[in-house]
């Protein structure tokens, strides 16, 4: 029985696993999106957060939000003209958290496709907030392309037909 969209919950997760190769030829990351009330406040943080939230960050486990910090310099880091990359160690100075802590957002980052990693330095996926979200919608739109295609062959060698 299909379920009404409206009565959807906003905690609902929408997982995307996405084969993509990076710097050491893994080609796995995984993308959740989240529907999240979006806050009434427009102050920088909130949303920021809630962007990170709709990305599937933020479990009850990370009650701080230290995923945002450790995201946020990397985007910080990102946005200067030269792209500066980052260690763990420099990051958790700036953020004020164990090198364990951050190695462990830096790896949840990196399997969501948010960071990139270059040797033992990390930097942010883009240079700027909206560029990384329409990155992340353009490798979706592929994925649901290439099912839609795989579907319709499939729907044309068993007969059926599709009503668009």
């Amino acid at each position: 029985m299909e379920q009404d969209p409206k009565l959807l919950s906003f905690n609902q997760r929408f997982f995307l696993t996405h084969r993509k190769p990076d710097s050491r030829g893994n080609h796995r990351f995984q993308i959740v999106i989240r529907r999240v009330e979006q806050p009434f406040s427009s102050q920088m943080d909130e949303e920021f957060n809630w962007l990170l939230q709709c990305l599937g960050f933020f479990e009850p486990i990370d009650k701080g939000k230290t995923a945002a910090l450790v995201f946020k310099e990397l985007v910080k880091g990102a946005d200067a003209a030269e792209g500066k990359l980052l260690t763990s160690t420099e990051i958790s100075e700036r953020v004020g958290m164990s090198r364990g802590a951050v190695i462990n957002h830096l790896n949840n980052l990196l399997r969501s496709g948010l960071i990139l990693r270059q040797g033992s330095k990390f930097r942010a996926r883009s240079k700027s907030m909206f560029r990384t979200i329409k990155e992340l919608q353009d490798e979706i739109d592929l994925v649901f392309k290439r099912m839609e295609e795989t579907a319709k062959q499939l729907d044309e060698e068993m007969g059926l037909f599709s009503r668009e």
